[in-house]
């Protein structure tokens, strides 16, 4: 029984130093991980904490949210528009009646004229009483079209900016995903090196292995709210429209504007 202990103590005895290398070899690697892990956090909270760049991309599809609004802003916008062209319509034909009421009135004032200033049979006195008629009917018709008139002009004014809100609408690139999908991306206003042609770039690992992916196409007007990448804070900025040569870069979380975020990599 000596013997097999003796060879057993012999193997753990010469093992020893090779498990000893290989616990110092992983304590070596896992220290370096975390030294690796730990430069870079701090590098990429450095560079967000300086860098402005970034942008986020928003792929829009016509089920998405904003697509449905646009729609029903749309939808509305065009009823209101038809709602106030049949009230300019009414009020038009209510004045144009009342011009036809006071020159059917003018034309039996001047027929009658002066020959009922004294009346003296009945007939003189009906024709009398007819002629204050349409005297006092014409006048209440002329003190119906200035209200009317105001009223017409004021809803030309509101007809030309529901148009001008329609042909808004429908230039809004929310309007054109309802019928196929776009990408835009949300712009903070801390990024001031945005503009048309901008030039956006995607990074395959963090802030390294990054290839330009699209340009800016279009700027849209309007204030917009959107969580900061890193650190998910809300933003204010505006969107912009982009178009990707890459598909893919749709759906990365982030986008660089300009070029890459650490230059060379």
């Amino acid at each position: 029984m000596e013997a097999p202990n003796k060879q057993s103590r012999g193997f753990w005895e010469a093992a020893q130093p090779v498990i000893v290398k290989l616990y110092k070899l992983a304590g070596l690697f896992a220290l370096t991980a975390i030294l690796i892990g730990l430069i870079g956090f701090l590098i990429v909270n450095v560079f967000y904490f300086f860098d402005h760049t970034w942008v986020r991309p928003v792929s829009l599809t016509p089920n998405h949210p904003k697509v449905v609004e646009a729609t029903t802003q749309l939808n509305d916008a065009r009823l209101r528009a038809s709602q106030l062209d049949a009230e300019s319509l009414e009020i038009k034909a209510e004045l144009d009646g009342i011009e036809r009421s006071i020159k059917f009135d003018d034309k039996f004032i001047a027929e009658v004229g002066n020959s009922v200033d004294a009346p003296k049979t009945p007939e003189q006195w009906l024709l009398r009483r007819e002629l204050e008629h349409a005297q006092l009917d014409k006048d209440d018709q002329l003190g119906k079209k200035p209200p009317l008139t105001s009223r017409l002009s004021s809803l030309d004014k509101r007809v030309h900016e529901q148009n001008d809100l329609i042909s808004k609408l429908e230039a809004s690139p929310y309007l054109r995903a309802a019928k196929h999908n776009i990408v835009l991306a949300f712009v903070p206003y801390s990024n001031k090196s945005v503009k048309l042609g901008t030039k956006l770039y995607a990074c395959s690992w963090g802030l390294v292995m990054c290839s330009s992916v699209g340009k800016v196409t279009a700027t849209i007007d309007g204030e917009v709210t959107d969580n900061h990448p890193h650190d998910d804070s809300i933003q204010r900025g505006m969107m912009v429209e982009i178009e990707l040569k890459t598909p893919s870069a749709a759906e990365a979380n982030v986008l660089f504007a300009g070029g890459k975020p650490l230059w060379l990599f």
